[in-house]
């Protein structure tokens, strides 16, 4: 049978993520319905709510990119399923993320 020591490794890294991705998809399809509805109102959002939407981001593409180096080890399938699914799921919330944050210029 194959060990997989770096599973161990990132481990509780992983169930932080577990527990942070409800949080961060909800918050990410709250921004979108911002960005839809700021449009339709031609208004823009108060600078509080730009700079929430923008840490956001920048935490899952920090994930992002962490999930990314951790599919580059000897890892078990198991684990190794669970991080494509989890960095898909990111991966689809950032580029909703973006197209909104592009709709509210977040990053001009």
């Amino acid at each position: 049978m194959h060990d997989y020591p770096s599973d161990a490794e990132i481990v509780s890294d992983l169930e932080n993520v577990r527990q942070a991705l409800p949080a961060w998809v909800i918050s990410t399809v709250e921004l979108v319905e911002l960005a839809e509805n700021a449009e339709r109102a031609a208004t823009r959002i108060n600078a509080e709510t730009a700079d929430r939407s923008r840490k956001l981001i920048v935490e899952v593409a920090e994930w992002q990119q962490k999930l990314s180096d951790w599919q580059e080890l000897d890892l078990s399938p198991r684990l190794r399923a669970e991080l494509r699914i989890l960095k898909a799921t990111l991966d689809a919330s950032m580029d909703e993320a973006n197209a909104a944050a592009g709709q509210l210029g977040l990053f001009r």
